[in-house]
Formats: structure tokens, sequence, C-alpha cells
């Protein structure tokens, strides 16, 4: 076992690499993992960026046999290097259809060494696509080690469990959550100096969240674009921060 670089971002497979860290080195972890929805593989949105002429190519591991066995794996590397008091957020797209992923998930976070603590509504203010039903809102299922207590930073506070916040414009990933949304939950849940890891990292919002919140952090992503990305968004950020 090796104990990993905080500031670092791993690209590989999450879990594969996670097996390699000890136990319960982990303070938070917050992630956006595949939705299993097949999102950008011939789907409206991919269709309509084909239309722009903009790049859009399908998600890895985001059909629904393979976005269950990878998020489980995940969870069950997480249950081990997850702290005994913590915080597990997984967001899922909540807000669309045809499969109950949010109800798998809840149920997954509720077995295998984590204890379910609660669901909370990203109410994204404007309505995306849709059939019948458009997307107005996703979900992030809250969790943390069975026999342990969830993190909370500050016992005074008791946030709602709808928080609104616009999804972002031109994103440079199709999925890229709101840097205010990823820290408000970092901000409940974790104290200035902790451990938060993302294994689904992405284009890296996590990592600026946490780097705003003075907190330490890992991130793990497989496709090297997503990697290169995070890094420059994370240096920019870094680069801002000197400035002022």
């Amino acid at each position: 076992m090796t104990m990993p670089d905080t500031g670092k971002i791993y690209q590989g497979n999450c879990v594969e690499i996670m097996k390699q860290w000890p136990d319960g080195f982990i303070d938070v972890l917050w992630t956006d993992p595949p939705y299993g929805h097949g999102n950008h593989d011939g789907d409206l949105n991919a269709r309509l960026n084909d239309h722009r002429g903009l790049e859009c190519k399908p998600i890895a591991n985001d059909g629904m046999d393979e976005m269950r066995t990878v998020v489980d794996a995940m969870l069950t590397e997480a249950s081990r290097i997850l702290n005994p008091d913590c915080c597990c957020c997984c967001c899922c797209c909540g807000g669309g259809g045809p499969r109950p992923t949010f109800a798998w998930l809840a149920q997954r976070m509720d077995s295998a060494g984590l204890s379910f603590f609660h669901s909370v509504i990203w109410d994204k203010i404007n309505p995306g696509l849709g059939w019948r039903y458009r997307r107005q809102h996703e979900m992030v299922m809250v969790a943390h080690r069975s026999k342990g207590k969830l993190l909370w930073a500050d016992d005074n506070i008791a946030a709602p469990n709808i928080m609104r916040y616009s999804k972002p414009r031109g994103g440079d990933h199709p999925n890229e959550k709101p840097v205010e949304l990823v820290a408000k939950f970092l901000s409940l849940h974790a104290k200035p100096g902790m451990i938060v890891l993302d294994p689904f990292c992405g284009s890296g919002t996590t990592l600026l969240a946490a780097e705003r919140l003075g907190l330490k952090w890992i991130g793990i992503e497989l496709d090297p674009k997503y990697c290169q990305l995070a890094k420059e968004r994370v240096d920019a950020e870094r680069s801002q921060g000197k400035l002022f």
C-alpha cells in the first residue's frame, strides 16, 4: 500500500488506483460518476452537437451495466479508504430516465460497508432536454461508513435538501457541475486541511471547489483529455489566487 500525493490528478481506472491505497485516510468523497444512460452515444445531445459541428464522444462506462459494475467496485474501495467518520456523496441523473439509477445508487450506498444518510436535490433552475418530462434536477446521494458517523463541519448548521444552482454554460465536459454546488457540499462536510477524493473527476470541478475552501484533494480520471483539462483549470485557479 502506498499513500497517494494530495494535489495530484491520477490518470487511469479509479478502482485499480484506489486498491493501491491504505485504509481510512480520505475524509470526503464527492463524485459525479457515469449515469448509465448512454449519454452522448447517439442520443439527442449527441445529434445536436453533431449538427453544430461540436465534438461529442460517448462517456466511458456510461452503459447501465458498465456503470453499475464500475460504481459498485469504486464504492467497495471507498468504504475501505474512507475514515470511520466520513462523508461519501455521489451525484446521479435522477431527473431523467428511463431506469431508476437514483434508487439503485441509494440502495448500493446502504450496503457493503456504507450507510445511506440522505438524498439531496440539485435544482438546475432551467429545464434541460427530456422525453415527456424535461430534466431539471439531479440527485446527490449522501452516505458514510457503516458503524461510523456522518462528517459534518458545523453542528450549528442545518442545510436545506434542495440546492439551486444553474448548470454551467459552455463547459468543456458534457456533464460539468457548478463549482458552487460542489463547494456547498464540501463546506458542509469538511474542515480546512481535510482530504477530498473525486474518483471520476472529469474536468476537475471538485478539485477547484476543494482548492477554494483550503482542502487537500486527490483526483482520478480515466480520460487523458479531461486529466489535462482538470490540471489546466486548477493551475488557472491557483494563478488567479496569487493575483489577489
